[in-house]
């Protein structure tokens, strides 16, 4: 079994949003993640269970949003939580929380929250505000696409 470095729960939102979401490192998601670990939005969207959910998650949005901006607005960490409020650019070139790829720059605001179990990620859950060619709200604990019209 490979030994990771044990990393605090700010750590571990710093290293999942720098590493993975802007860099693509997905292999991370091995030192980083519970195998177990649950992905409410991975689950809202029928992807995988466990860590191949996170990385099925990761992947998709790489692929989806190109020219991807990201800023760590915020970052509040406990003992066995972490929320990170964090916003982003990027130009919408897949389907995304049920927008169809228009090539257009997008924005959203997103809070991260993970639960901590045995220093890696048990559960993910996230609550985004996107600025795509509707307003949509999205939350992982009640995956129901919220469309605002402006």
């Amino acid at each position: 079994m490979a030994t990771h470095p044990k990393r605090t729960p700010r750590e571990l939102m710093e290293a999942y949003l720098t590493e993975v979401v802007i860099n693509g490192r997905l292999e991370l998601i091995d030192e980083l993640a519970q195998p177990d670990m649950v992905d409410e939005a991975n689950q809202a969207f029928n992807g995988p269970p466990g860590r191949a959910g996170l990385v099925a998650h990761a992947k998709g949005f790489r692929r989806n949003i190109s020219d991807l901006k990201v800023s760590i607005d915020q970052l509040v960490a406990g003992e066995d939580d972490v929320m990170a409020r964090w916003s982003f650019t990027g130009r919408l070139v897949g389907p995304w929380l049920g927008s169809t790829p228009t090539g257009e720059e997008v924005s959203c605001t997103a809070f991260s929250f993970f639960r901590i179990r045995d220093g890696l990620i048990d559960h993910y859950r996230v609550w985004l505000h996107a600025m795509l060619d509707e307003p949509v709200v999205f939350d992982s604990a009640n995956p129901v696409l919220a469309r605002r019209k402006a």
